[in-house]
């Protein structure tokens, strides 16, 4: 069946909400620099695991939020950002506004890190007055032992994993010709910098450069949305199991 909201009309939406169907995915993002794979990363990974484990769930997957909050990046050509408090007000309307339609599991698939610290206040106050369950996703970091096992390496912003992912939506993402290790910049503790001097952000020095190779990236997104898909449903299973 068709999993996408907005592809529904709102009279499907009436007869399966919340009989059929009480669970939602907010796929969640940004517009940033992102080495030599496309502005768009952020939100054609959340979105693509979102639509890969949807059905296995019994979810509806709701349009994503594009535009998130870029920091260290927002200076590098293309980029944008949302004030956090205005970021945090409208992931909020969004949020009751699924909870008033029916929905009572809401699952918000994160592909930016630059909006962890203010998703996490959102999802407490919703679930805290509404009384709905949420699940907020990093997938990077929860998929982050498999990514390792995987590649044998750590990944980074634009490195491996991510560029491995956005490759699997579309080869065409992320443009090989104009890679260059001059574009990735290793973090080292203890320094906050503004602009980050790079768009390919490696979590240890030289380790996780992109790897361009397809049918890697295919595989890899499988084993991402397997690893997703196992951890929220078990969360899912564990809420109705205590009456949530």
């Amino acid at each position: 069946m068709e999993r996408r909201l907005q592809h529904l009309n709102w009279l499907t939406v009436r007869d399966l909400v919340p009989e059929e169907i009480d669970t939602v995915i907010l796929p969640v993002g940004t517009v940033e620099a992102h080495g030599s794979a496309c502005l768009g990363t952020d939100n054609f990974i959340p979105e693509a695991i979102a639509n890969d484990i949807a059905e296995r769930i019994n979810a509806l997957v709701a349009p994503i939020v594009n535009y998130g909050i870029t920091k260290s990046l927002i200076r590098y050509n293309g980029g944008s950002t949302i004030q956090p408090d205005n970021f945090q007000r409208y992931i909020r309307d969004i949020l009751d506004s699924m909870v008033d339609t029916g929905f009572h599991n809401i699952i918000l698939m994160n592909g930016h890190g630059g909006n962890n610290s203010s998703l996490k206040p959102v999802a407490f106050e919703f679930h805290r007055e509404r009384q709905a369950n949420i699940a907020v996703i990093h997938w990077w970091e929860l998929c982050g032992r498999m990514t390792e096992e995987f590649f044998g390496h750590a990944g980074g912003h634009a490195g491996t994993d991510e560029t491995a992912m956005v490759m699997a939506v579309d080869p065409s993402l992320a443009d090989q010709s104009r890679f260059s290790k001059d574009l990735a910049y290793s973090f080292k503790p203890g320094a906050d910098v503004y602009p980050v001097p790079g768009t390919i952000l490696l979590y240890k020095e030289d380790e996780g450069y992109p790897e361009f190779d397809v049918e890697q990236a295919k595989e890899y997104r499988k084993n991402v949305s397997a690893t997703v898909g196992d951890f929220v449903e078990s969360v899912l299973e564990r809420w109705r199991k205590f009456g949530l």
